[in-house]
């Protein structure tokens, strides 16, 4: 556990609160490890560098070409080809695009734009496989910049359609690489990682339909806020790039989406969810009585398939999970017109139904990650929400 050690903020990384969990805690020998709604991966470093076993899944095709060049393989590579090589490559790459960085456009990304990316990709491809992994994670994280998107006051609801950002390839190339190039110096800064080096299995895959060839002796993950993120939107410009590429996220399968207007099993899951537990049974009631007409609601829609959404993907995941195996859940709350949505509460009443254990071991304090929060940039300032770690055992 002494090679732990902090993720930057800009990789989404789990709170100190959990950090410091997982370094006194948990997992003393190496362990087979199961996140199946990995995002931005902040486990990498932490299994790579203490020989532990992981399954690192999450349906967005985004995540998984750069948590693949966050891993200790790609570091590896890195490493002997160095900045200035990664640099002039992603030039090369990219120099279709050469003279176009400024656009207006009524898309996610300009057509002249959208060609040079792919064209960048496909250069990529040719280089050999490690070096690709790097070169197109960064090329990644140039498609925002490149992209023609409008910012509303919620950061993570992007619209599609307006100016690029205006800067240069060479400082879009140059900063995009520097976030690598960070990551890479924080979390493997000598050679000795390498003789407690971990696997990392990297997949995006539906989390409800995702089934392990062996059992895991560990699952942590933190499900999708239960709010209007979406991250069809919220990676708006990537995954219109990825679709390009034909890299498509069957949107059905988010957990997250808002977008509930074809959603045909209300009936089913809202009886599901309110005979299994007390507390949605409680909160899908209010929230269909503050319908204002004979339609059950978008509201009612969208928390209704959410948690059903999820318990599907938490049930499946312990399907997985050793009989002595424990799974921990990062949950955060919410409020859904004054009335408070604890989804540990939810989670805990469905697993409770299944003959699973559960209990919330740690809870703090946290500002909610946007959406009108003018508190959002003031730690001090309320309101707060409860995040909380949650552990589930048979």
């Amino acid at each position: 556990m002494n090679n732990f050690r902090i993720l930057p903020s800009e990789y989404g990384a789990f709170r100190g609160e959990i950090q410091g969990f997982f370094k006194h805690t948990v997992l003393k020998k190496p362990s087979v490890i199961l996140d199946p709604m990995t995002g931005t991966a902040p486990l990498i470093p932490f299994i790579e560098t203490n020989g532990h076993t992981a399954y690192l899944n999450d349906i967005l095709p985004v995540h998984f070409f750069i948590n693949k060049a966050k891993t200790y393989q790609a570091f590896r590579n890195y490493q002997k080809r160095g900045y200035d090589w990664c640099f002039q490559g992603l030039l090369n790459c990219m120099s279709p695009l050469e003279g176009k960085e400024l656009c207006i456009s009524d898309k996610w990304i300009d057509d002249n734009i959208l060609h040079g990316l792919v064209q960048a990709w496909h250069a990529a491809e040719l280089l050999d496989r490690n070096s690709a992994t790097i070169l197109k994670a960064v090329i990644l994280l140039c498609v925002r910049p490149l992209s023609s998107i409008t910012k509303s006051k919620n950061p993570t609801w992007l619209k599609y359609g307006g100016m690029s950002s205006g800067k240069n390839l060479n400082g879009i190339i140059r900063d995009s690489l520097t976030r690598f190039d960070r990551y890479y110096h924080h979390h493997y800064p000598s050679l000795t990682v390498a003789k407690n080096r971990g696997k990392c299995i990297i997949t995006h895959k539906n989390a409800a339909d995702l089934s392990l060839s062996r059992k895991v002796d560990f699952i942590l993950t933190s499900p999708p806020y239960c709010n209007r993120l979406d991250p069809i939107v919220q990676y708006g410009p990537e995954n219109y790039f990825l679709a390009t590429l034909g890299y498509i996220s069957p949107e059905e399968g988010l957990i997250s989406t808002t977008k509930v207007r074809d959603y045909d099993q209300l009936a089913s899951d809202f009886e599901t969810l309110t005979t299994r537990s007390k507390y949605a049974c409680r909160l899908l009631t209010r929230i269909k009585e503050s319908s204002v007409s004979d339609d059950p609601g978008y509201y009612l829609k969208y928390y209704t398939r959410y948690f059903a959404k999820l318990f599907q993907v938490i049930d499946r995941a312990l399907s997985n999970l050793s009989k002595t195996g424990k799974m921990y859940i990062v949950t955060q709350d919410n409020t859904h017109r004054g009335e408070l949505i604890e989804i540990d509460r939810v989670l805990s009443d469905m697993l409770r139904a299944n003959n699973w254990s559960s209990k919330v071991i740690k809870k703090w304090e946290r500002h909610h990650q946007g959406l009108r929060n003018v508190s959002r940039n003031h730690a001090f300032v309320r309101p707060k929400q409860l995040e909380k770690l949650m552990v589930i055992w048979r």
